[in-house]
Protein backbone atom coordinates (compact mmCIF):
# COMPACT_ATOMS: atom_id res chain seq x y z
CA UNK A 1 0.00 0.00 0.00
CA UNK A 2 1.43 3.35 -0.83
CA UNK A 3 1.54 5.87 1.94
CA UNK A 4 -0.97 7.97 -0.11
CA UNK A 5 -3.67 5.60 0.72
CA UNK A 6 -3.37 5.44 4.33
CA UNK A 7 -6.04 7.19 6.32
CA UNK A 8 -5.75 6.77 10.35
CA UNK A 9 -7.71 7.37 13.29
CA UNK A 10 -7.36 11.20 15.16
CA UNK A 11 -7.55 10.31 19.09
CA UNK A 12 -10.55 12.79 20.50
CA UNK A 13 -8.80 15.55 22.89
CA UNK A 14 -10.89 17.35 25.04
CA UNK A 15 -11.22 20.56 26.95
CA UNK A 16 -10.02 20.53 31.10
CA UNK A 17 -13.73 21.04 31.85
CA UNK A 18 -14.61 18.36 29.68
CA UNK A 19 -11.75 15.98 31.07
CA UNK A 20 -13.07 16.90 34.96
CA UNK A 21 -16.35 15.91 33.56
CA UNK A 22 -15.53 12.57 31.81
CA UNK A 23 -13.87 11.95 35.46
CA UNK A 24 -17.41 11.75 36.73
CA UNK A 25 -19.10 9.76 34.46
CA UNK A 26 -16.22 7.37 34.58
CA UNK A 27 -15.98 6.75 38.07
CA UNK A 28 -20.14 6.43 38.09
CA UNK A 29 -19.86 3.99 35.74
CA UNK A 30 -17.01 1.52 37.02
CA UNK A 31 -15.68 2.84 39.97
CA UNK A 32 -12.47 0.44 39.77
CA UNK A 33 -11.42 2.89 36.96
CA UNK A 34 -10.21 4.63 39.52
CA UNK A 35 -7.36 2.57 41.15
CA UNK A 36 -5.12 3.26 44.18
CA UNK A 37 -6.66 6.60 44.92
CA UNK A 38 -6.11 7.90 48.83
CA UNK A 39 -9.19 8.57 51.08
CA UNK A 40 -8.94 12.48 50.72
CA UNK A 41 -9.00 11.93 47.14
CA UNK A 42 -11.96 9.87 47.60
CA UNK A 43 -14.00 12.45 49.77
CA UNK A 44 -12.84 14.73 47.04
CA UNK A 45 -14.13 12.81 44.33
CA UNK A 46 -17.56 11.10 45.88
CA UNK A 47 -18.50 14.52 46.75
CA UNK A 48 -17.90 15.64 42.93
CA UNK A 49 -19.32 12.59 41.32
CA UNK A 50 -22.50 11.54 43.63
CA UNK A 51 -23.45 15.58 44.92
CA UNK A 52 -22.26 17.51 42.22
CA UNK A 53 -19.95 19.58 44.66
CA UNK A 54 -16.52 21.29 44.44
CA UNK A 55 -15.83 22.14 48.24
CA UNK A 56 -12.27 24.11 47.66
CA UNK A 57 -10.89 25.45 44.56
CA UNK A 58 -7.85 23.17 45.30
CA UNK A 59 -10.19 20.19 45.00
CA UNK A 60 -10.38 21.13 41.32
CA UNK A 61 -6.73 20.15 40.57
CA UNK A 62 -6.74 17.35 42.49
CA UNK A 63 -9.68 16.00 40.16
CA UNK A 64 -7.55 16.58 37.78
CA UNK A 65 -4.80 14.71 38.53
CA UNK A 66 -7.09 11.94 38.66
CA UNK A 67 -8.61 12.51 35.66
CA UNK A 68 -4.93 11.61 33.76
CA UNK A 69 -4.85 8.16 35.90
CA UNK A 70 -8.30 6.65 35.59
CA UNK A 71 -9.32 4.38 32.91
CA UNK A 72 -12.67 4.69 30.89
CA UNK A 73 -13.77 0.82 30.80
CA UNK A 74 -17.61 0.04 31.26
CA UNK A 75 -19.02 -2.32 33.69
CA UNK A 76 -18.77 -5.79 32.25
CA UNK A 77 -22.07 -6.98 30.93
CA UNK A 78 -22.96 -3.29 29.82
CA UNK A 79 -25.49 -2.59 27.12
CA UNK A 80 -24.26 0.34 24.87
CA UNK A 81 -27.10 1.64 23.00
CA UNK A 82 -25.76 3.17 19.38
CA UNK A 83 -27.78 5.13 16.78
CA UNK A 84 -26.68 6.72 13.43
CA UNK A 85 -26.54 10.53 12.17
CA UNK A 86 -26.74 9.76 8.90
CA UNK A 87 -25.86 7.43 6.26
CA UNK A 88 -27.75 5.17 3.93
CA UNK A 89 -28.54 1.57 4.86
CA UNK A 90 -26.07 -0.02 3.26
CA UNK A 91 -23.81 1.79 4.88
CA UNK A 92 -25.05 1.08 8.34
CA UNK A 93 -25.58 -2.25 7.87
CA UNK A 94 -22.25 -2.79 7.35
CA UNK A 95 -20.88 -1.49 10.16
CA UNK A 96 -23.42 -3.23 12.32
CA UNK A 97 -22.25 -6.73 11.01
CA UNK A 98 -18.48 -5.59 11.58
CA UNK A 99 -18.90 -3.89 15.13
CA UNK A 100 -20.77 -6.71 16.70
CA UNK A 101 -17.60 -8.88 16.28
CA UNK A 102 -16.49 -7.32 19.41
CA UNK A 103 -19.73 -9.09 21.01
CA UNK A 104 -17.93 -12.75 19.98
CA UNK A 105 -15.42 -12.27 22.69
CA UNK A 106 -16.76 -9.46 25.26
CA UNK A 107 -19.35 -9.40 27.39
CA UNK A 108 -20.45 -6.15 25.82
CA UNK A 109 -23.85 -5.77 24.00
CA UNK A 110 -24.22 -3.19 21.25
CA UNK A 111 -27.52 -2.57 20.96
CA UNK A 112 -28.68 -1.32 17.46
CA UNK A 113 -32.17 -1.02 17.83
CA UNK A 114 -33.67 1.76 16.03
CA UNK A 115 -35.37 4.27 19.01
CA UNK A 116 -36.54 7.79 19.18
CA UNK A 117 -33.66 9.19 21.47
CA UNK A 118 -30.29 9.60 20.77
CA UNK A 119 -27.97 6.31 21.35
CA UNK A 120 -25.00 6.13 23.73
CA UNK A 121 -22.76 6.30 20.81
CA UNK A 122 -23.55 8.34 17.94
CA UNK A 123 -22.03 7.61 14.42
CA UNK A 124 -21.87 10.46 11.74
CA UNK A 125 -20.20 10.01 8.48
CA UNK A 126 -18.95 13.14 7.87
CA UNK A 127 -16.67 13.46 4.95
CA UNK A 128 -14.14 15.95 5.65
CA UNK A 129 -14.17 14.87 9.66
CA UNK A 130 -12.39 11.61 8.71
CA UNK A 131 -12.16 8.77 11.23
CA UNK A 132 -12.50 9.25 15.09
CA UNK A 133 -14.03 8.24 17.93
CA UNK A 134 -14.16 9.47 21.77
CA UNK A 135 -12.63 6.95 24.25
CA UNK A 136 -14.85 4.22 26.44
CA UNK A 137 -17.04 6.19 29.31
CA UNK A 138 -15.67 9.67 27.81
CA UNK A 139 -19.17 9.26 25.25
CA UNK A 140 -21.54 10.03 28.19
CA UNK A 141 -20.07 13.58 28.72
CA UNK A 142 -20.68 14.11 25.33
CA UNK A 143 -23.90 16.52 24.00
CA UNK A 144 -26.61 14.02 22.87
CA UNK A 145 -27.12 16.21 19.58
CA UNK A 146 -23.36 15.31 18.58
CA UNK A 147 -21.57 12.63 17.52
CA UNK A 148 -19.54 10.26 19.79
CA UNK A 149 -18.01 8.69 16.62
CA UNK A 150 -17.21 9.74 12.89
CA UNK A 151 -16.57 7.22 10.03
CA UNK A 152 -16.10 9.76 7.32
CA UNK A 153 -14.73 7.18 4.23
CA UNK A 154 -16.91 4.81 4.48
CA UNK A 155 -19.08 4.79 1.00
CA UNK A 156 -21.17 1.58 -0.02
CA UNK A 157 -18.66 0.85 -2.67
CA UNK A 158 -16.17 0.71 -0.10
CA UNK A 159 -14.29 -2.19 0.15
CA UNK A 160 -14.92 -5.15 2.89
CA UNK A 161 -11.43 -5.02 4.66
CA UNK A 162 -11.63 -1.49 4.96
CA UNK A 163 -14.96 -1.79 6.82
CA UNK A 164 -13.51 -4.40 9.44
CA UNK A 165 -10.51 -2.04 9.79
CA UNK A 166 -11.98 0.74 10.53
CA UNK A 167 -15.40 -0.09 12.21
CA UNK A 168 -13.50 -2.86 14.55
CA UNK A 169 -10.45 0.26 15.22
CA UNK A 170 -13.29 2.92 16.13
CA UNK A 171 -15.41 0.45 18.20
CA UNK A 172 -12.59 -0.71 20.11
CA UNK A 173 -11.82 3.13 20.89
CA UNK A 174 -15.74 2.89 22.46
CA UNK A 175 -14.46 -0.30 24.47
CA UNK A 176 -11.75 1.96 26.10
CA UNK A 177 -8.81 0.29 24.11
CA UNK A 178 -5.62 3.15 23.17
CA UNK A 179 -3.87 3.19 20.11
CA UNK A 180 -1.25 0.65 20.54
CA UNK A 181 1.36 3.37 18.69
CA UNK A 182 0.79 5.38 21.85
CA UNK A 183 1.89 2.36 24.26
CA UNK A 184 5.58 3.83 26.41
CA UNK A 185 7.46 0.31 24.60
CA UNK A 186 6.11 0.94 21.08
CA UNK A 187 9.59 0.26 19.95
CA UNK A 188 9.08 2.57 16.74
CA UNK A 189 12.03 4.66 15.68
CA UNK A 190 9.88 7.61 14.29
CA UNK A 191 11.70 9.70 11.33
CA UNK A 192 10.06 12.99 13.09
CA UNK A 193 10.86 15.59 10.29
CA UNK A 194 9.69 13.16 7.29
CA UNK A 195 6.06 12.31 9.94
CA UNK A 196 5.53 16.19 10.51
CA UNK A 197 5.55 16.68 6.55
CA UNK A 198 3.67 13.90 5.69
CA UNK A 199 0.55 15.01 8.35
CA UNK A 200 1.15 18.77 7.20
CA UNK A 201 0.56 17.51 3.67
CA UNK A 202 -2.07 14.78 3.92
CA UNK A 203 -4.18 16.62 6.95
CA UNK A 204 -3.36 19.67 7.59
CA UNK A 205 -1.73 18.87 11.00
CA UNK A 206 0.46 21.41 12.71
CA UNK A 207 3.89 20.33 14.51
CA UNK A 208 1.61 19.79 17.50
CA UNK A 209 -1.16 17.96 16.51
CA UNK A 210 1.32 15.49 15.15
CA UNK A 211 2.98 15.13 18.49
CA UNK A 212 -0.81 14.78 20.19
CA UNK A 213 -1.82 12.31 17.96
CA UNK A 214 1.62 10.41 16.43
CA UNK A 215 4.38 10.91 19.41
CA UNK A 216 2.00 11.00 22.41
CA UNK A 217 2.43 7.80 24.29
CA UNK A 218 0.69 6.41 27.86
CA UNK A 219 2.12 6.20 31.05
CA UNK A 220 2.72 2.59 31.79
CA UNK A 221 0.62 2.19 34.65
CA UNK A 222 -2.11 2.84 31.83
CA UNK A 223 -1.65 0.12 30.01
CA UNK A 224 -3.67 -3.25 30.09
CA UNK A 225 -2.32 -5.61 28.04
CA UNK A 226 1.21 -7.52 28.77
CA UNK A 227 3.29 -6.64 25.60
CA UNK A 228 3.28 -4.62 22.21
CA UNK A 229 0.36 -6.62 19.70
CA UNK A 230 1.84 -5.16 16.30
CA UNK A 231 -0.75 -7.32 14.64
CA UNK A 232 -3.57 -5.45 17.14
CA UNK A 233 -6.84 -4.25 15.45
CA UNK A 234 -5.74 -0.77 17.28
CA UNK A 235 -1.78 0.12 15.90
CA UNK A 236 -2.22 1.92 13.36
CA UNK A 237 0.18 1.29 10.14
CA UNK A 238 3.53 2.37 9.85
CA UNK A 239 5.23 2.99 6.55
CA UNK A 240 8.69 2.21 5.95
CA UNK A 241 8.69 6.10 4.58
CA UNK A 242 8.02 7.57 7.84
CA UNK A 243 10.26 5.56 9.92
CA UNK A 244 14.54 5.59 10.65
CA UNK A 245 16.04 2.41 9.15
CA UNK A 246 13.96 -0.34 7.69
CA UNK A 247 11.16 -0.40 10.08
CA UNK A 248 7.70 -0.78 9.40
CA UNK A 249 4.55 -2.22 10.41
CA UNK A 250 1.96 -3.74 8.00
CA UNK A 251 -1.76 -2.54 8.37
CA UNK A 252 -4.59 -4.70 10.37
CA UNK A 253 -8.00 -5.43 9.37
CA UNK A 254 -9.05 -7.83 11.73
CA UNK A 255 -9.15 -8.67 15.50
CA UNK A 256 -5.68 -10.19 16.31
CA UNK A 257 -5.85 -13.08 18.49
CA UNK A 258 -4.35 -11.22 21.20
CA UNK A 259 -6.96 -8.42 20.68
CA UNK A 260 -9.44 -11.40 21.07
CA UNK A 261 -8.07 -12.57 24.33
CA UNK A 262 -7.50 -9.03 25.67
CA UNK A 263 -10.95 -7.93 25.55
CA UNK A 264 -11.94 -11.08 26.63
CA UNK A 265 -10.33 -10.59 29.65
CA UNK A 266 -11.52 -7.25 30.18
CA UNK A 267 -14.76 -7.63 29.85
CA UNK A 268 -15.42 -11.69 30.49
CA UNK A 269 -18.75 -13.73 29.64
CA UNK A 270 -19.90 -15.56 32.68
Amino acid sequence: MKISDIYYCRECRVSHHRVIKDLKNSFLEKPSNLRGISKTDMSILEDYARKNVIKKPAHIVSLSRMATDRSKEWENGRRITVSFLGGSKAVKDRVIRHAKTWMNYANIEFDFTTRKTPGDVRIAFEKKSGSWSLMGTDILSEDKTVPTMNLGWLTPTTNDDEYSRVVLHEFGHTLGCIHEHERPDNGIPWDKPAVYAYYKDSDGWSKEEVDEQVFSKYDRSMIRANKLDKKSIMMYEVPEELTKGDFSIEGNDFLSEADKKFIAKLYPKK
